[in-house]
């Protein structure tokens, strides 16, 4: 009920006292705005302008110039006395240097007008502090000086006045019909410094002050303010009143950018309500008396047995179920008593069967999660993918080895090359149906970006139903061992042939030539039959050069390692193409990135693959216009070499090039043996490196070749390349 009365009044007292700071700071403002024009009256006054001028242009003592003396007798009796508020006049250079000043002015407060000084419009200083040489507390007006035709501003006008006879003059305006019951409320004036003027209301209401010099005067207190900002009722020590509680309020002066702090103590505005407070508590306190004697049989009989069941209620709640009561009455309560320990009795029995079901169950738990754990890790821990899809083919459990598989299931446009299956050969979209239906066995194996995976997969059942397992294998180093071993095999078998071919052709076409040299010696060169001679003689050495060719095919390349510049050998293998492609509109540019060619291998063998690809890119672009670029990289680190060969002729068709690498594959109508790739990719495979095509479409292919920096030996060491010796 106190709280409900304090509240409102509260609320009320506050509203009050918000009121009363609006209205005093609107006189105030009001004062501090006129003094503010008549220091503008001041500053646009031509003569003080045109003297300052002077002063200000002097080079001489301020003192000694004859404008400082006329200044001086203006502002002192023409301008000083017209404002009663003022008490002094300064006028202050750019340089906040003092120019002119009437009165006598402390160092202290000299010092912060100076600070207060700034460029812009006209501005009010923060609260000067009374001091041994002025006893009152001041305040500055700073009006910017202008030249007489207000062009460029050439000084300060600073007009001090007494902040005490302001706060008379604006007081004596002020609407006296404040209650005699508030005589501990302060006014309070806080500068934009936090600097504070505490001013007591009985002097707004009398306007009688204390004319004794010192710190204070009038009753006006000078301090520095909180730092923390006041709330509209709170707790502090004012040094002017007596501590405790205030109510407080506060409003902003827009002319200067000072605070009005209203402050009323809270024990005098609520002192009668804590009078009624007083005698509500005298009159409770008998109540209460009166209410504990007729409690008391009623506790001993009825509360405490309740309370020893409340007890026993809360230690099972907690968990103590061997908690009873000791109540022996024949009445309802111990009848409760009686029954409740029967309660207790069978939660505790029920309880210890309960704790029983649950460890057993915990030790199951931490057995299934050992068991789902080893079968987590070794699902994860297979090399092949596996996946268990659901009946509706919605993946339930994968491991890492099977993203390839995820993707190929959930990107169904995806390019996939089947090479076996059980249902389909071509249709990719419909092997991938079958994949996922869960009532279907597969088993096929599939190409996807240059990997071939072998995918089986079977039905199982699970407790949601018809479910699938698919199994996917990675068996591309397989197909490539089976691939390989196969050419190798053919390799052998071609060479035997190669062999027999050599050695059955070379005696007949030896014996033809031969026959063909003599003919060609004794028949006279206008004959008839000397096109025919020359007709047997080419067709001659085309079958020698094939079956040369044939034999060096077969033959495993061993080549001669030594240290080269490859740099150095395709400026070579340029110089001996350059009659090919000056007979066509080709040229050949070198684009050497890499910054040193030094590798290992045999000179020779790597002329012989270059040559190949060179003469090979100049027949493909050979009826137009075209360019050959020679570019090398360094790659891994510069631990290999790359040597990119690309041409702008027509390209390669897509449905030849997986058998562009194979041996007598050739795309020329004629004197192509299609040895010529294959050679090349045996060569630079016996080096350890790679040939292989990267790019092809009409304007562009490349074909690139990768060499190591270092040569592996047969006993397994390395030679290094020191790349210092030849940078």
């Amino acid at each position: 009920m106190i709280n409900s009365v304090y509240t409102p009044l509260d609320r009320e007292i506050l509203l009050r006292l918000q009121s009363e700071a609006v209205t005093l700071a609107t006189l105030f403002d009001k004062q501090l705005e006129s003094l503010g024009r008549r220091a503008e009256d001041f500053s646009s006054d031509g003569f003080i302008r045109t003297q300052t001028k002077m002063l200000v242009s002097t080079t001489s003592s301020h003192i000694s110039h004859p404008a400082y003396e006329k200044l001086e007798q203006h502002l002192r009796l023409n301008k000083l006395p017209i404002v009663q508020e003022f008490v002094d006049l300064h006028i202050y250079d750019l340089d906040k240097t003092k120019i002119i000043g009437l009165g006598t002015v402390s160092s202290d407060a000299q010092s912060t007008i100076i600070r207060e000084l700034h460029p812009g419009n006209q501005h009010f200083s923060g609260i000067i502090s009374p001091d041994n040489v002025t006893a009152f507390p001041m305040a500055a007006i700073i009006t910017p000086l202008y030249d007489i035709q207000h062009e460029k501003q050439i000084g300060y006008l600073v007009c001090i006045f007494d902040l005490v006879l302001v706060i008379e003059h604006a007081s004596m305006k002020f609407d006296d019909t404040v209650p005699e019951s508030y005589n501990e409320k302060y006014l309070t004036f806080v500068d934009q410094h936090g600097l504070k003027m505490e001013i007591p209301w009985w002097y707004l209401k009398t306007r009688q002050g204390n004319t004794a010099l010192g710190d204070e005067r009038v009753g006006v207190k000078i301090s520095p303010m909180q730092t923390t900002k006041p709330s509209a009722k709170q707790n502090r020590q004012n040094p002017s009143q007596p501590g405790g509680e205030i109510f407080r309020q506060s409003y902003l002066l827009q002319s200067t950018g000072w605070s009005t702090i209203i402050e009323l103590n809270v024990t005098h505005a609520m002192n009668p309500l804590v009078v009624m407070e007083s005698k509500a508590l005298g009159i409770a306190g008998v109540m209460a008396a009166a209410t504990l004697i007729v409690l008391f049989v009623v506790i001993q009989y009825i509360v405490r047995p309740l309370g020893e069941l409340q007890r026993m209620a809360h230690r099972i709640k907690e968990g103590d179920f061997s908690a009873r009561n000791t109540i022996d009455t024949e009445d309802e309560i111990g009848m409760l008593a009686k029954i409740s320990n029967l309660m207790a009795e069978a939660i505790e029995d029920h309880t210890k069967n309960l704790e029983q079901s649950t460890a057993d169950l915990q030790k199951r738990e931490r057995e299934l999660r050992i068991q789902h754990r080893l079968l987590d890790t070794v699902i994860h821990s297979m090399s092949d993918g596996l996946i268990l899809m659901n009946f509706q083919g919605q993946v339930m459990l994968s491991n890492k080895a099977a993203e390839p598989l995820l993707d190929i299931l959930h990107q169904t446009e995806c390019r996939i090359d089947i090479q076996k299956c059980e249902s389909h050969k071509e249709n990719s979209e419909q092997c991938i149906t079958c994949m996922c239906d869960p009532n279907l066995p597969t088993s096929c194996v599939l190409t996807v970006s240059d990997t071939i995976y072998e995918i089986l997969s079977t039905k199982v059942q699970t407790l949601h139903g018809s479910s699938k397992v698919l199994v996917m294998r990675n068996i591309t180093e397989r197909e490539l061992m089976h691939r390989r071993q196969a050419h190798q095999e053919r390799l052998t078998v071609l060479g035997k042939i190669a062999a027999v071919v050599a050695h059955e052709m070379n005696n007949p076409l030896a014996a033809i030539s031969m026959y063909n040299q003599m003919m060609e010696a004794e028949m006279p060169k206008d004959f008839p039959f000397c096109e025919h001679i020359d007709v047997i003689k080419r067709n001659t050495e085309s079958c020698q050069r094939i079956i040369t060719n044939l034999l060096e095919y077969v033959r495993t390349p061993q080549p001669q390692i030594r240290e080269i510049d490859l740099h150095t050998l395709l400026g070579n293998v340029t110089q001996f193409v350059r009659p090919l492609h000056q007979e066509a509109p080709v040229s050949i540019e070198p684009d050497f990135q890499a910054q040193n060619g030094i590798c290992w291998g045999d000179a020779t063998q790597l002329q012989q693959v270059f040559v190949n690809l060179l003469a090979n890119a100049i027949q493909a672009i050979y009826d137009s216009r075209g360019v050959i670029r020679l570019r090398t990289l360094e790659r891994n680190n510069g631990e290999e070499l790359v040597v990119d060969v690309e041409d702008t002729g027509s390209g390669i068709d897509v449905v030849h090039i997986p058998d562009i690498f194979e041996p007598f594959f050739t795309t020329k109508s004629s004197g192509g043996t299609g040895l010529g790739l294959s050679t090349s990719r045996r060569i630079i495979e016996a080096h350890g490196g790679e040939l292989d095509l990267v790019e092809t479409h009409p304007g562009k292919t490349i074909f690139r070749v990768v060499l190591p920096r270092a040569r592996k030996h047969i006993n397994g060491s390395f030679i290094p390349i020191e790349m210092s010796e030849h940078s």
